[in-house]
């Protein structure tokens, strides 16, 4: 199976939300790339970040975990953690599993494959 492309990406943690998209390259079971997404935060604030992510796909367990940020869009001055991933491939379309960041605050998400 073959991770490679766009995915749409939702998740629900604690604080608030958070929407975009991943961009994915396998090789073998190496994957690396980049999610792009608008942060929701419970206040009413938003802000777009981007990650890149390096991980693996086992048997049908994916991991990603971003080693770097940018901050694409703020109004004001945040302090971003990095995330991880930790998923399991529900079909070859769809991706459920939880998350959690450098300060160890969870959520659950979803990735849903693009055809493109």
């Amino acid at each position: 199976m073959d991770l490679t492309g766009k995915w749409k990406y939702r998740e629900d943690y604690g604080y608030g939300t958070a929407e975009g998209e991943l961009f994915l390259t396998q090789n073998e079971g190496h994957l690396s790339g980049k999610i792009v997404f608008t942060d929701n935060v419970a206040d009413n604030d938003k802000y777009m970040i981007q990650e890149f992510v390096e991980g693996k796909l086992e048997d049908m367990k994916v991991r990603l975990d971003a080693y770097e940020f940018d901050i694409i869009h703020s109004e004001h001055d945040i302090r971003y953690e990095l995330d991880r991933w930790f998923g399991v491939l529900v079909d070859e379309k769809t991706i459920k599993g939880i998350s959690e960041d450098e300060q160890g605050i969870g959520g659950v998400f979803l990735f849903e494959k693009l055809d493109v």
